[in-house]
């Protein structure tokens, strides 16, 4: 029988031994979670807000949610971030890298050749004969097959993991593109709101500027006390002395926001330097449950992930107490001829099993087992982690909003009763009827009133930002934007072959 003809039967009676494999198979772990999120009233109480009237028809919000804010500012600096910044560059990379793994690991049950050709010349002198040299030549040529038998399914399961390290990075990837177009948005419309602050913040200066002009012009008639004049004179630098904290965090959201698009500092000064209102959300928020919030969130698709990978590599360790096959073929042909002398042709054909058993290790594949079901407890406790952690972030997200909402009512009458009761004491006063006390402290209340709506506003619109992030919400990228690793071999060009 023939060499190739005993390898093609031996090879198909392998494979029905290694349709098995050694080691637990995967059971995705049970999840348990709540019917409704106990601030589960909040996401209608988003669908209703007046901005929103226009828009209830609508099921369901925006795949790119950010540009529910209609902020054409804000979607050109998310999306630049998306395909400029670095930490996403990073975990395309390593998708990449994975994904790289996993062929390599493929690739180790698979047939493997190689050819060699080997040719020489061997000139020999023989002194004190007629027939003083000799030339030998030789030529010879090889091919080898080796196979890998699967037969305990030891590759099928460092297969499994490989392709679990694959998922994993593609939901790490997921997470990074999630986590970079909501810090973006938060650093963006907290620069608005603390613009917004700012802007009211001088106002209120101006107001008690001219408030003190007014003190200062009766004092000078003799008509105000030096109190007076002292007080109005410390309301002014009180005020003015909360400007600088405002300023410096418009510095640094502007700086935050150019780092988040892979550039330096003060790229955007000139963007950003106009003052623009707080954006408002004016899209629907899709109402999810909680088993569809651990569906979607990317974090927690990552942590199965690495449970399952931790799984396959427990099989990966039992399969090291059985023996390894490996069936190999060669076929070698060599001629050798002297001087004068005809060429002669050697073919060689050879069929051999290699059969590999550790017999005694000290331990130390029980070691490796123990290890790697340590690892999948770490993993599913992480994983079961993951899942608490999520409810509880969009838990705490819908009380953030919550507050928020009911917040705004109150502080807006506020600011319509402040504005008046400002404007009253200061006509009094100009009349003599009121003390300055009641002139200053209107105009504090009013100041003060004014600040927390505008934080308050700003909290709403940062905390909606956050509640995309926290629900899981998918970002679709265009695919042919998706290779970030090309703009760092533009960068790199030097370093990356």
């Amino acid at each position: 029988m023939k060499p190739y003809l005993n390898l093609s039967i031996l090879a198909h009676a392998v494979c029905f031994f290694t349709s098995c494999a050694t080691g637990p198979d995967y059971i995705p772990p049970k999840v348990s979670a709540p019917e409704r999120f106990a601030s589960h009233d909040v996401f209608e109480k988003l669908n209703t807000r007046s901005t929103l009237d226009r828009l209830s028809q609508e099921k369901n919000s925006p795949t790119n949610w950010w540009k529910g804010f209609s902020d054409p500012i804000l979607d050109e600096l998310v999306e630049k971030a998306l395909y400029q910044n670095f930490s996403i560059a990073i975990a395309e990379a390593r998708l990449n890298d994975a994904e790289a793994q996993l062929r390599r690991v493929a690739s180790w049950d698979e047939i493997r050749t190689g050819a060699s050709f080997d040719a020489g010349i061997d000139q020999r002198v023989q002194f004190g004969t007629d027939d003083d040299s000799s030339t030998d030549r030789s030529v010879s040529g090889a091919f080898s097959l080796a196979w890998p038998l699967d037969v305990f399914g030891k590759n099928k399961r460092e297969v499994e993991a490989a392709a679990a390290e694959l998922e994993s990075a593609s939901a790490a990837l997921r997470s990074a593109i999630l986590r970079v177009s909501s810090n973006v948005a938060t650093e963006y419309l907290r620069l608005r709101g603390n613009q917004r602050q700012l802007s009211l913040l001088n106002g209120s200066v101006a107001l008690q500027e001219k408030t003190l002009a007014i003190v200062k012009s009766r004092f000078d008639a003799g008509l105000a006390p030096e109190l007076d004049l002292r007080r109005a004179e410390a309301a002014v630098e009180n005020l003015r002395a909360e400007i600088p904290s405002l300023q410096e965090s418009l510095i640094n959201s502007k700086n935050k926001i150019a780092i988040l698009t892979g550039r330096f500092p003060g790229v955007y000064d000139d963007l950003l330097e106009q003052e623009q209102g707080i954006p408002s959300y004016n899209s629907p928020i899709e109402d999810v449950l909680p088993i569809e919030v651990l569906s979607m969130r990317p974090d927690v698709q990552q942590a199965e992930a690495e449970f399952k990978s931790a799984i396959a590599e427990i099989g990966v360790a039992m399969t090291e107490w059985r023996p390894s096959f490996q069936i190999g073929n060669q076929l070698s042909l060599s001629g050798v001829g002297g001087s004068g002398e005809p060429t002669v042709g050697v073919f060689f054909a050879g069929l051999n099993a290699l059969i590999q058993q550790v017999v005694s290790d000290g331990g130390e594949r029980q070691a490796i087992l123990d290890s790697a079901k340590a690892r999948a407890e770490e993993a599913l406790a992480n994983y079961h982690g993951s899942l608490l952690d999520a409810v509880q972030e969009v838990e705490a997200s819908l009380a953030a909003l919550q507050s928020a909402i009911d917040g705004q009512i109150p502080l807006s009458k506020s600011v319509e009763a402040s504005t008046r009761s400002a404007f009253q004491a200061e006509v009094l006063y100009r009349q003599g009827l009121a003390s300055f006390l009641d002139v200053v402290d209107a105009q504090r209340v009013l100041a003060n009133a004014q600040q927390r709506l505008a934080s308050t506003r700003t909290a709403y619109a940062v905390e909606v930002a956050n509640l995309f992030r926290v629900l899981g919400t998918q970002v679709d990228v265009p695919e042919e934007k998706t290779n970030r690793t090309n703009s760092l071999k533009e960068l790199y060009k030097s370093s990356i072959p």
